[in-house]
């Protein structure tokens, strides 16, 4: 039964490349000394209905706001799930439709700080709440949403350890192509 499922899923949805660019926004802190900067990535994923799974990785290099050499890069790899809340099409039985979704995702980051010639890195798991806009036009999906990016870390404080939530939003565009 379970492998009826999952060819009918295989046979009615289907795979997409792509790749997303955009705008980070430090909160939480980092905003006092990181400046906005420029988002990119690259997607693969499996839509099937109103669904969609997604393997994405995105860069993004934050620098200071001062006139020094810091520099603050995000690696990212984060697996999520989408659902279209929303469809509408454009005419009965054409190919093009839009619509409204929503989408979580847990990642794995991989930081580091650099000052010069001194580089510090370190891990970090994250977790994605994103809402956006979707547009179909044959086999392309163009989308713009906003994706609420929370970093997890966990530190020592005495003889117990505290976690502490690191936000940066970030609003970004893509375009896929649909196998």
């Amino acid at each position: 039964m379970l492998s009826l499922l999952i060819a009918s899923m295989l046979v009615t949805g289907g795979f997409d490349a792509g790749g997303h660019v955009g705008i980070l926004f430090p909160t939480s802190g980092l905003q006092n000394s990181h400046s906005s900067t420029a988002l990119f990535g690259v997607s693969l994923g499996y839509e099937t209905g109103r669904s969609r799974v997604a393997l994405d990785y995105g860069y993004a290099g934050l620098q200071a706001k001062q006139a020094s050499p810091y520099r603050f890069d995000v690696n990212e790899l984060s697996l999520g799930y989408g659902y279209e809340f929303a469809r509408y099409q454009s005419t009965p039985g054409s190919t093009s439709s839009w619509g409204f979704d929503a989408s979580a995702a847990a990642g794995y980051s991989l930081l580091s700080r650099t000052l010069v010639s001194a580089r510090e890195t370190g891990k970090a798991p994250a977790g994605h709440v994103a809402v956006g806009f979707v547009q179909r036009q044959g086999h392309s999906r163009l989308s713009l949403g906003l994706d609420n990016v929370v970093f997890v870390e966990s530190q020592p404080a005495g003889s117990a350890r505290t976690v502490s939530l690191t936000y940066v939003i970030a609003l970004k565009a893509g375009v896929t192509y649909v196998f």
